[in-house]
Order: C-alpha cells, then sequence, then structure tokens
C-alpha cells in the first residue's frame, strides 16, 4: 500500500511518521465527508432514475391523441393489437374505419398498442360492406392480409400518422382473368346500353353477350377488385 499523504509505500496516512495526530484525524473526517457526499449522490441519483422511470411509465399507460390521414384511393380498416407480445400467436382487433382521402381521430395507448391499417377490399366480410371484426394470426410479424400501415406507437415521434402506402392487390392468374372477363363483360353492356342493339351490324354481335354467364362464384368483392361497379362501391 502507498501512504495518501507522504506517498510513500508500507503505510497508510493513519500509521504516517511525517502526520500528526490532529492532521490524521482531519484527513480520516475529510475522507468520511467525501465518502458520505458520494453516496448521497449515489442515492439522489438513483431516486431520480427511479422517478424517471415512473415518469415514462406513467406516460406510456396514458392514452394519446392521434390524427390519422387517410391519402391513398381506397378505404382502410385499423386494426390494433399489444405491441408488447413479442412472441406466440396475435389477435388484431378493429376498432376504425377511414374513408379514402379522409382523416379521423383515434386514442391509442402510446406505450402499448401497435395499429395495423388493412384495405377494406382485403378483410371484406362475406361481400358485406362489414369488414373482420378480429384477425388471428400465428406470430407477431405474420400477417394474411397487405397493409398499408404497421406501427408501433412506442417508436412513433409525433400525433400525426399519414397513410400514402399505394395499394397493390396480389392477384393470382385466375384473378387477372377474373378481372378481365368481368371488365370486357361490362363493357359490353355498357354499350348495349347507350343502344347499340340499333345497328344492325353490331346487333347480331351484341345479342350473343346475353350468352354470356358470370358465374355465381364470382363475388362483390371480385367485380371491386376488378374496377367495375358492386354492392360495395361508394358504400363508405
Amino acid at each position: 500500500m502507498v501512504c495518501s499523504h507522504c506517498r510513500c509505500a508500507g503505510h497508510t496516512y493513519r500509521r504516517c511518521p511525517t502526520m500528526g495526530e490532529e492532521d490524521k484525524k482531519a484527513k480520516a473526517k475529510e475522507l468520511s465527508d467525501k465518502k458520505l457526499a458520494f453516496e448521497a449522490r449515489r442515492v439522489a441519483r438513483i431516486a431520480r432514475d427511479l422517478e424517471y422511470q415512473k415518469t415514462i411509465q406513467k406516460k406510456e399507460k396514458e392514452l394519446v391523441e392521434y390524427e390519422v390521414v387517410n391519402t391513398t384511393n381506397h378505404e382502410i380498416v385499423l386494426y390494433w393489437t399489444n405491441a408488447l407480445i413479442l412472441a406466440g400467436p396475435i389477435i388484431l382487433k378493429r376498432f376504425s374505419y377511414l374513408k379514402p382521402h379522409s382523416g379521423g381521430g383515434i386514442s391509442c395507448v402510446k406505450g402499448q398498442h401497435r395499429i395495423i391499417g388493412i384495405p377494406f377490399l382485403e378483410v371484406c366480410e362475406n361481400d358485406s360492406p362489414n369488414a373482420k371484426e378480429v384477425i388471428h394470426c400465428p406470430s407477431p410479424n405474420e400477417n394474411q392480409y397487405v397493409t398499408v400501415i404497421d406501427m408501433i406507437l412506442k417508436e412513433f415521434e409525433g400525433t400525426t400518422i399519414i397513410i400514402d402506402c399505394v395499394y397493390k392487390p396480389v392477384k393470382k392468374e385466375i384473378d387477372q382473368w377474373k378481372e378481365c372477363a368481368l371488365k370486357s363483360k361490362y363493357l359490353l353492356d355498357q354499350v348495349i346500353k347507350l343502344g347499340g342493339m340499333k345497328y344492325e351490324n353490331l346487333e347480331p354481335i351484341l345479342d350473343m353477350v346475353q350468352d354470356i354467364t358470370v358465374p355465381s362464384s364470382c363475388s362483390e368483392v371480385d367485380k371491386e377488385m376488378a374496377g367495375i361497379p358492386s354492392t360495395l362501391t361508394n358504400i363508405t
């Protein structure tokens, strides 16, 4: 050991031959005061950290008002789930709709909620104007639908959420053929409505349009996906 007073090895200041008893007592008091001051600062720092953590936790549990703006041409259905669930199956719960080019307010718990926006046509319930109320996902990272927004609010700064993602539905080859057929049939029907049967050159061809039967399995969602009028058009 090295003396903190004379810097010689083999003893501490308490046994230093160059210090008087009064100096040793003063040195001991000085070191004790420094130790107490350090401990007081440490306790105060811990208290501040705990108070800060309590404040953060309190804010994370408070409801925060957000404005969501849909700039797309599609109706968006908003779902929420618990962002704290990191593994295992999760449930998405429907809580709001957004019309195309519109906005609306939502209230969420910033520290807990995850918001997912899905185009209405992806989650339409049996050709009705209602979207699925709940969606079951096998894990937090697996969702069977196309999403235009997927946000953990704890990681988002601000209170205005803008949806500007371009929605492009995934279409299999059979869906592409459905779109081609439905659009073609619709256009021919419009020609007939506009008086096409009055023209003798067109009448024989247009008369055969009546023989084109749209399968009963064709849904209103299929029509909407194809871009022709359906019972779902302009319902929201």
